[in-house]
């Protein structure tokens, strides 16, 4: 059984994957937006955390990755983002229902289409170096709001999904990345933190949630099957 075969055995709808960029420092148009990505989540997560991943992806089937990518978001399968050094995560408070994962498609397919927000990305930097790492404060070159990168709209189909229930009463879902973990940040961190902003979520999120609440948990990755 290969690699891929293994890895549709293990994984569920609605689970996260995320993917390491390997691209070479003369492809400067990709270089330097993982680069820049991995720079980032390593000042917010530190050295020794999971801090290289520089993509986000929700899996619905096998032909339907749901990826914010430039230039656009779309479907891409599962073989393409295994053809890559990856790892999948799943929700670990609770299993999706049918009903959720029908939520979670229907954003999905509503997001297919809408244009990557590379501005975004400069943001990122600029709130690094004025100190905002959870609570977005800087939008100099968000080019609208109706665009995303990779993991802010993963973020946004799985609160919406939270929100949705909410309004019928259902509390399964807390909002993601909403509470520190004592053991991860210094107490002076904690007191100033307010919560992490859906624009300010990045791959590292998902990579390292138990610097949060062990929100994710991994199921499986690249490693697995050297």
């Amino acid at each position: 059984m290969g690699k891929l075969e293994k890895v549709k055995e293990l994984i569920r709808p609605g689970d996260v994957i995320n993917t390491i960029g390997e691209d070479v420092w003369y492809k400067l148009w990709t270089w330097i937006p993982n680069k820049g990505i991995q720079l980032y989540q390593r000042w917010l997560f530190g050295r020794n955390s999971s801090y290289k991943d520089t993509h986000t992806t929700m899996y619905f089937g096998d032909d339907k990755v749901f990826s914010t990518t430039y230039p656009k978001a779309k479907w891409e399968t599962l073989e393409h983002r295994v053809d890559m050094k990856f790892t999948v995560y799943r929700y670990a408070f609770s299993e999706y229902t049918d009903e959720h994962i029908d939520i979670m498609y229907n954003v999905a397919k509503d997001l297919i289409g809408l244009d990557y927000d590379v501005g975004d990305l400069f943001d990122f930097m600029i709130c690094k170096v004025l100190g905002y790492d959870s609570v977005r404060k800087v939008r100099l070159f968000e080019m609208s709001r109706k665009k995303f990168v990779c993991s802010t709209s993963v973020r946004t189909i799985q609160e919406k999904l939270r929100k949705s229930l909410e309004e019928k009463g259902d509390l399964t879902f807390k909002r993601l990345f909403n509470t520190l973990n004592p053991d991860k940040w210094s107490r002076r961190k904690i007191e100033k933190f307010e919560r992490t902003d859906v624009e300010m979520t990045t791959p590292a999120h998902y990579a390292n949630s138990l610097w949060f609440e062990g929100e994710f948990k991994r199921v499986c990755g690249w490693q697995d099957f050297e």
